[in-house]
């Protein structure tokens, strides 16, 4: 009986362990494609930044966290200095260029979070790879056949 249970449980981890690693592949990938897409959406609107504020933390178009984050920081800082928008008149011509300034500083952050949350799943990928493996490795060391032992 006991034979018959530890043979249901290492086929068990088997199954699990062949899940983990497929599943973490797929994860893998998803978070490549992920950091692709965003890469090239971010092409697309070929968003370049010519002022001083960056200077060498954005080199040509936009398409990196790093140039994101750089670019949002420094629409920020300019945005700022034309004034809140909830503080200024209705009427206030400054308010349309504040507004679009804050959509573009709020599409800036979301691709940066895009690309670390792509991180992650890739990095949960890996880790499911890893752990699909050791659970591998385990239920096979508990089933493979012994070794004859020569006695002398």
């Amino acid at each position: 009986m006991a034979i018959v249970t530890s043979r249901k449980l290492v086929f068990l981890i088997l199954v699990l362990s062949l899940i983990s690693f497929v599943v973490g592949g797929v994860f893998i990938a998803q978070g490549f494609d992920k950091s692709r897409m965003i890469t090239e959406a971010m092409r697309l609107e070929k968003a370049t930044y010519a002022g001083e504020d960056a200077k060498g933390s954005i080199v040509g178009v936009i398409d990196t966290p790093q140039e994101a984050h750089a670019m949002a920081e420094v629409l920020k800082k300019h945005r700022l200095e034309q004034g809140i928008y909830t503080e200024l008149k209705r009427d206030d011509p400054k308010r349309a260029t504040i507004l679009s300034a804050m959509t573009m500083e709020n599409s800036l952050h979301l691709a940066q979070v895009g690309f670390g949350l792509a991180d992650v799943v890739k990095a949960t990928g890996a880790f499911m790879i890893i752990v699909g493996l050791a659970l591998g490795l385990g239920a096979y060391s508990a089933i493979r056949p012994k070794g004859l032992v020569q006695i002398t």
